[in-house]
């Protein structure tokens, strides 16, 4: 019935329809090649490797980077406005300087990006490739370098055009949109290919395992929705207009903390902290540590990827609940925990919580962060592990949820 609904109102369908316009253009966009490149090595290395399962775009393609510099952006942005008062007034204040000063920053983080993925992407695909060896001998590396950084750094900011258009006509959320677009075409190739992967060895015995496979990405599916919903309730009573105490229910409320407070942040600023960490290490020369961190499914790659993504969780969720200003928003409303004293006591007590809450919320994203290499390490496909946990599940269910309280909302407002 929900579905019939969305198409009635006519300012409701536009917006839908709009919104998989754009989505089209993005993903029209990904095939387009960064100069000099040849459609051919597009061919050999675009659907076979993936450096960036987010974005979900062949290989030096112009959208590689996708919005993920500017999702980095507005995320160390966020640690600044909390350690200094100087961006803590712009958050509250000036909305169209700290947006200017997040573009600032994304340009920033795209221009080093983009010179490490175009570093990767030599020393990985077209060192050995006669054409690229033939380009350096007439125009120099560094020509190529230049051209393909600002190739990359302009698809990132008109991805970021994209998404600002489908928050401002489109159905808003542009940033899941995007995201979640190149993981399901990513996803269906990589499913059909599991598939005939499975029928081809033994066809009894692979449909048995590929249904196994399924119930448990189903299972896996639930407790990553569970995690993300997951919430702690801290009991609130309110003085009630004669200045008692009320016992009346009508009047116990509660503060929802989340679980996994950080959403998908930890792993995402994890594997890039990695990936940065590996590139600096082949400029000096670590070749034995890089052969060890090389391997994204392996021990330990694994070991460094589950203490990054703990601290990141525990201090992003520590630092990010302002239990202070909740606590004296609180007592100036009235409004007091149970067997814990205004003030102080209760600023100490929801510290207690939010650490709890870290802790927690730190191990369960490792966890699901660990999903696809135990699928890898059990004999599964490693493209097929991807959805297997990870960024790429949690971004897809987290998105997905998000873009179905959008819609009920719409629903609501159209009713």
């Amino acid at each position: 019935m929900k579905l019939k609904n969305l198409f009635k109102k006519k300012e409701l369908s536009s917006k839908i329809y709009y919104t998989l316009f754009i989505i089209l253009i993005y993903r029209f966009g990904s095939f387009f090649p960064i100069p000099f490149i040849k459609p051919i090595y597009i061919n050999e290395i675009g659907f076979k490797k993936n450096i960036n399962i987010l974005t979900a775009c062949n290989i030096a393609s112009i959208f590689s980077l996708g919005i993920m510099p500017n999702i980095s952006a507005s995320i160390l942005l966020q640690f600044l406005c909390y350690f200094f008062p100087f961006f803590q007034k712009l958050k509250k204040n000036g909305k169209r300087k700290l947006n200017l000063i997040t573009k600032g920053i994304t340009l920033i983080l795209s221009l080093i990006k983009a010179n490490a993925y175009i570093l990767y992407l030599i020393n990985l695909f077209l060192k050995k490739k006669t054409y690229y060896l033939n380009f350096i001998l007439i125009y120099g590396k560094y020509f190529f370098l230049f051209t393909s950084i600002i190739c990359l750094t302009t698809g990132t900011f008109l991805t970021m055009w994209l998404k600002e258009k489908i928050n401002e006509k489109g159905l808003g959320n542009g940033n899941s949109f995007l995201i979640i677009s190149g993981i399901l075409s990513r996803f269906i190739n990589y499913f059909i290919s599991e598939i005939l992967n499975r029928i081809n060895e033994k066809v009894f015995l692979g449909i048995l395992i590929l249904l196994f496979e399924i119930i448990v990405w189903i299972l896996i599916i639930v407790m990553a929705i569970i995690i993300i919903k997951s919430v702690r309730k801290i009991y609130i009573h309110y003085i009630n207009n004669f200045g008692y105490y009320s016992s009346n229910l009508e009047e116990i409320k509660f503060l929802p903390l989340k679980v996994v407070h950080t959403g998908v942040m930890p792993i995402m600023c994890s594997q890039g902290m990695l990936f940065f960490l590996i590139t600096l290490m082949s400029k000096i020369h670590l070749e034995i540590i890089i052969e060890k961190l090389k391997n994204i499914y392996g021990l330990w790659y694994n070991i460094m990827y589950s203490i990054i993504i703990i601290l990141i969780t525990f201090f992003y969720t520590y630092f990010s609940i302002y239990v202070n200003t909740i606590s004296d928003d609180l007592k100036l409303n009235g409004g007091y925990i149970p067997n814990v004293k205004p003030g102080k006591e209760t600023s100490l007590f929801l510290k207690k919580i939010v650490s709890q809450i870290s802790l927690i919320g730190s191990l369960l994203l490792t966890i699901m962060a660990l999903f696809p290499s135990i699928f890898v390490c059990l004999g599964g496909d490693k493209n097929f592990a991807l959805f297997f946990g990870g960024s790429s599940l949690i971004i897809l269910v987290g998105s997905l949820l998000e873009i179905k309280t959008t819609i009920n909302s719409y629903l609501l407002n159209y009713n």
